[in-house]
């Protein structure tokens, strides 16, 4: 049975409901035909211009961004600006985009933070903040050293550095996590009394707010924090699509570089 643009959208409504982005969010079907039979998927961060060339030249049928192409609305389509050219490569080449953004930021069950929780192996988990919905604590099963936590930090996101502060703790038991620019969750972290908050994009200010708690923060880079979820969104959609093959781009890399 074929399987089309649409079915897939289905797919990723099941996991990760599109009625629960925020209000300012642009997730769903951006680009494309709903109808479109699909064979091959490309998974990104960013819908780049290296992503575009890499999906035209591998022959995909559509790509799954999380971050959406198309944010603010367009006036224009000129070929000259960006996201036009994109966006007009894409229809040219008959590539359908589907962002699943803060949809997939939400989901306890399937999203990027519930991936994270499970590479740590954490229990217990809960919703950092209760009113949004956003980020995951838990626990380790018993408490680990400073050392193996950021030894296991660095393997999960992949990097050899880490930011942190406020690190005056010699273990780690309570842990929360919030993918991307979280840090407008930093109060959460400390009324919720976490050992350490690993999140990304925090700033200077920002940062001060956890001096005087128990909270160490851990800034892994926007990024790292979300790119490493891509290869188990493949996997679970691959397990409700058949016939369909899910690839993570290679053209995608880190925005920053550390000398």
């Amino acid at each position: 049975m074929n399987v089309t643009v649409a079915d897939i959208l289905k797919a990723i409504d099941q996991i990760a409901p599109f009625s629960t982005a925020d209000d300012w969010d642009n997730s769903g079907l951006l680009v494309g035909d709903p109808n479109k039979i699909v064979n091959n998927v490309l998974l990104s961060l960013d819908v780049t211009e290296e992503v575009v060339n890499e999906a035209i030249t591998g022959g995909y049928d559509l790509i799954i961004s999380h971050h959406p192409l198309i944010f603010k609305g367009l006036k224009t389509l000129v070929s000259t600006t960006s996201p036009a050219n994109s966006i007009i490569k894409l229809i040219k080449s008959d590539i359908s985009i589907i962002s699943a953004h803060t949809n997939l930021d939400l989901s306890f069950e399937y999203g990027i933070n519930r991936y994270l929780a499970d590479q740590y192996e954490l229990k217990d988990l809960s919703r950092l903040n209760d009113e949004q919905g956003y980020g995951i604590i838990g626990e380790f099963s018993k408490e680990i050293s400073v050392k193996v936590f950021l030894d296991k930090t660095k393997s999960i996101f992949n990097i050899q550095t880490i930011k942190c502060t406020n690190l005056n703790a010699t273990e780690i038991s309570r842990v929360a996590l919030c993918s991307g620019a979280s840090a407008d969750f930093i109060s959460d972290a400390i009324r919720n009394s976490v050992d350490a908050y690993i999140t990304s994009d925090i700033k200077y200010h920002e940062a001060q707010s956890v001096i005087g708690t128990k909270v160490a923060l851990f800034d892994v880079g926007h990024f790292e924090s979300e790119f490493v979820y891509l290869h188990f969104l493949g996997e679970t959609l691959s397990k409700c699509i058949k016939n369909v093959e899910f690839s993570v781009t290679t053209a995608e890399k880190p925005l920053f570089s550390y000398l």
